[in-house]
């Protein structure tokens, strides 16, 4: 049996490599005209610009009377290039945008400019209603409930249940697979109605359903699908190694599934996170899967159920192993640190999954050790006390099942961490000349830092530098301010205040002696 999983595990890790190019999720970053800027007249086209290539889904533009109009964008690496039509008058706009991130998550938010001047701001769309984000978590978990107890059910009675089964453990594989594939069918429309930020009205037309089997999340679904179909029909099997076959390939195609769309599936390095996503995809079916129908034999006095569940308990070791060491790895991968646990929404979903996981091992422990070989004695006390603590654990599954579905909606650490740093990078400027160079950042504290160096690299020692901002497109005429040394190559500007984001140009005069000075200008996104 041992050597049957770890030749299943090979062919889960090597399905796992044949996915596509990874990235992180997608976060907006900046815009031209950035964020709530104020410019002079009209611009010909909006620049959106996301921390990796995105899929674009709606754009629309919202003019200062609240009248729409839909836009069609052009992708330029990872940025959309939004072209305006002729602008209707002076006031606020607003760019409302929906894309899709490589991992198949939609995202969208509202980009606001103004012409001329700021008015009352432009009528956007609402965002994800409550009650569609309930429903799409809602599917969620009958998806997972659907793979881990109607897949990893079916596995278990094909594959591990030791002798004749009784009917109603079929039966409620069947009524498990039955539950996925509804939440299946369902999470086709809701993925589309999420991709075009659609409200739950709009589920009855047959664009959401066109949107949701076509994107990316469409090919999770489609391949569960058939590993659903093929669960059920392992079910139905009546020769044993066929059925085991068919049970088997049911869940390597879910484990595929998984690394086709989600968080960790984008991770990097590729060829370390999806077969680890898919290897932990398994070991949860396997594992997770066993648990209601080892209740199922208990609770009906099965006789081979003491036998069942020591068999189990032998291969609860290695899967429980390969699910710790598969999760620590996705961790790692995904940034999780002690700060980030307490600290993202991600992270608290993580620390609540960990302590239902936690109790899971200890029954299990507790199984292994003392309950398991009292019930292969006989008897009605240990089956008794077995029942209950089963019933305790299928609980529990349903809490990491649900805490897990959760995770559709947070974006992990590391795709917080690279959105930040992509957002600084924007926000730094970076000056050449033959004479000398400088590095502008601004702060996190309303100022810039400043770094001079020489043409071959070693700080600058300067007298004075004095600082002139101006943003001629929103009509700000200079700001200017003198620089603080720090020490030699390093200023720093404080307290400054920008009235409106946007490109502002930003003058250097260095003093390096009293008869030679450096002149540097540049253009600094302010968000």
């Amino acid at each position: 049996m041992l050597r049957f999983l770890a030749r299943l595990a090979l062919v889960v890790a090597g399905c796992a490599m044949l996915a596509g190019p990874c990235f992180a999720h997608a976060t907006l970053i900046g815009s031209e005209p950035a964020e709530s800027s104020i410019v002079a007249t009209a611009p010909g086209a909006v620049r959106l610009s996301f921390n990796e290539p995105v899929t674009p889904l709606a754009i629309r533009l919202f003019d200062p009377a609240g009248e729409s109009i839909d836009l069609t964008p052009t992708a330029e690496d990872s940025d959309l290039i939004v072209k305006l039509p002729v602008a209707r008058g002076e006031g606020t706009y607003a760019l409302s945008w929906r894309v899709a991130s490589a991992d198949g998550h939609p995202i969208g938010g509202t980009s606001t400019f103004s012409v001329g001047h700021a008015s009352r701001r432009a009528a956007t769309e609402s965002g994800m209603s409550d009650a569609m984000e309930f429903l799409i978590w809602l599917a969620r978990v009958g998806i997972y409930i659907g793979w881990i107890g109607g897949v990893g059910g079916a596995l278990f009675l094909t594959i591990i249940a030791a002798g004749k089964r009784p009917a109603v453990a079929d039966r409620t594989v069947a009524v498990l697979l039955g539950l996925g594939a509804i939440a299946t069918a369902s999470s086709f429309g809701l993925q589309g109605l999420d991709e075009l930020g659609k409200g739950l009205a709009e589920l009855g037309g047959t664009t959401p359903w066109v949107a949701g089997l076509q994107s990316r999340y469409g090919e999770t679904l489609w391949l569960g699908a058939l590993a659903l179909l093929l669960a059920a029909v392992a079910l139905r099997l009546s020769v044993r190694p066929i059925a085991a076959t068919v049970a088997s390939a049911a869940l390597v195609i879910v484990a595929f599934a998984l690394t086709l769309s989600g968080h960790a599936s984008t991770a990097a390095p590729v060829w370390l996170a999806r077969p680890t996503l898919g290897l932990h995809g398994a070991a949860v079916m396997v594992w997770g899967g066993s648990l209601l129908p080892l209740l199922i034999l208990v609770a009906t006095r099965q006789e081979n159920a003491g036998r069942t569940a020591l068999r189990l308990s032998g291969l609860l070791l290695p899967t429980v192993a390969v699910l710790a060491l598969t999760g620590l790895t996705l961790a790692y991968l995904q940034d999780v640190t002690a700060a980030s646990l307490i600290g993202t929404d991600y992270g608290r979903l993580l620390a609540g999954k960990l302590v239902f996981v936690l109790c899971m091992l200890a029954i299990g422990a507790l199984n292994r050790r003392i309950l398991v070989p009292r019930a292969t004695t006989g008897g009605e006390a240990p089956f008794r006390q077995l029942r209950r603590v089963l019933t305790v654990d299928v609980c529990l599954l349903l809490a990491v099942i649900a805490v897990v579905a959760g995770w559709r909606f947070t974006p992990p650490p590391r795709s917080i961490a690279a959105a930040e740093a992509a957002l600084r990078h924007r926000q730094m400027l970076h000056i050449h000349t033959a004479k000398g160079m400088a590095m502008i950042q601004l702060t996190d504290h309303g100022g810039l830092d400043i770094r001079l160096s020489t043409a071959n690299g070693r700080p600058l020692v300067a007298q004075e530098v004095r600082v002139s901002l101006a943003n001629p497109a929103a009509g700000v005429e200079p700001l200017q301010r003198q620089a603080t040394r720090i020490e030699d190559g390093h200023w720093r500007v404080d307290g400054l205040t920008f009235p409106v984001g946007g490109a502002w140009i930003v003058r250097l005069n260095v003093l390096i002696s009293d008869f030679e000075s450096l002149p540097l200008e540049g253009t600094l996104t302010v968000p």
